[in-house]
Order: C-alpha cells, then structure tokens, then sequence
C-alpha cells in the first residue's frame, strides 16, 4: 500500500509538473479554454516538429511608419499594446494562437496546439471580428492623438491553409513553439497583397475552400 501510494504520488507530481509546464508554455498565446482543452483531453503537442494542415493569419497596420514617425516612443508602445490587446480577443475567442508578434504585424495560427477540423472558418470568422475591432481603435486613436496629423488607422489581413511544421525551435536559451514552412510564407505575401489592392481580408483559395460552402462573396473573390 505504501508502494502504491508513493507511485501514485510521483505520478501525480509529474502531471502537475506537465500541467504547469504546458500553462507556461501556451498561456500566453492561446485563450483559457484552449490550454483547458490541452489539459483535459490528454492532447499533447509535439515539442519535437510535427507537420499538419493548419491556417495562417497575417495582420498588419497600414502606413505604421508614418504614424510611428509623428509620434513619441511611449505613445507607440501605447498605440500597439492598446490595438493589440483589441485584436488579438477575437484570434483567441476562435481557438487560434497568437504565434508572435513581428514589429507591428500579427501572426496567428488556427488549429494548433488544439486541433480543430473547422479552423479555416474559425481564421476567417476571427478576421472579420478584427475588422470590426478595427472601425471601434479609430475612436481610441482619435481621443488619444486628436491634435496629430496621423493617416487613418487601417489594417490588412492574409490568410492561408496548407501544410507547415510545427515545433518549438530556437536556441537552447529562447525556444518558442512556432509553425515554419511555405504556407506561412504565403500567408504573409497575401497581406502584402492587400495593399496593393486596397483591401482589407485577402483569403487564398485553399482556406476558402477547406471553410465550406457560404464563404466566397459575390463574385468569388476572396476578399473583404
């Protein structure tokens, strides 16, 4: 009995540990609820690379230069935290990670660590909420720095389904669990591309049409 007891709770111990472990690890990036779902389902991810069909989200905040330029550096600190912490919700309300941030740009990930069948809608669905999210940051930048002459706030976002590898690279001292491969790439020359033709969400046919039918608008463009 005693054996057993003392087995059980080393057992134990290292499942906290793991808990733990994986809470450091993720929750940061991903909502409360998928780090509960990593936990409760036994679902581990691997640390190791893994390659998997996932959808990329890219954003960015049109004419940033200008607008970094005309302000302060505490005020641009302020600006990105205040829109980050705004856009960043509907990523994580859909299930998505929040990969990293890359200067002003967001890179998100749908259907990782958590698998989702659906992430493609889910990328699409928290794109559209991040537009909205975007109409309501014109009121905070207006109250904020109503006496600069700054462009109007605006954002671009690109997305794309496809295979990557997904792990935790980096160095010994600063890992962190990324996904890496031509998707990704793609992902982010599609919002490039939406500078280009003035628009604000530019999907490629691949997430189109891993969401299913009721998400191509009139006319079949991928975009809004």
């Amino acid at each position: 009995m005693i054996s057993y007891l003392g087995t059980l709770g080393l057992r134990l111990t290292g499942e906290e540990r793991e808990r733990t472990r994986l809470r450091q690890m993720f929750g940061k990036y991903v909502s409360d609820e998928v780090v509960e779902k990593l936990l409760t389902k036994g679902h581990r991810p691997h640390l190791e690379g893994e390659s998997l069909s996932v959808t990329i989200l890219f954003s960015d905040i049109r004419n940033f230069t200008t607008t970094s330029e005309k302000l302060n550096p505490r005020e641009v600190v302020q600006m990105l935290n205040a829109f980050f912490g705004r856009v960043c919700e509907p990523i994580l309300q859909e299930g998505g990670t929040v990969d990293k941030f890359i200067g002003d740009s967001i890179m998100a990930v749908f259907g990782s660590p958590v698998p989702y069948k659906d992430h493609a809608r889910r990328a699409l669905r928290a794109a559209l909420a991040m537009k909205e999210e975007v109409g309501k940051f014109r009121s905070w930048m207006h109250q904020h720095f109503a006496e600069t002459d700054l462009p109007e706030f605006a954002i671009g976002i690109g997305i794309h389904t496809g295979e990557v590898v997904i792990g935790s690279i980096g160095s010994p001292k600063r890992m962190e669990f990324t996904a890496i491969g031509d998707a990704v790439n793609l992902a982010s020359r599609l919002e490039s591309l939406t500078k280009e033709l003035d628009w604000v969400i530019v999907a490629s046919s691949a997430t189109i049409d891993a969401a299913g039918p009721g998400w191509s608008p009139a006319g079949g463009k991928k975009c809004w």
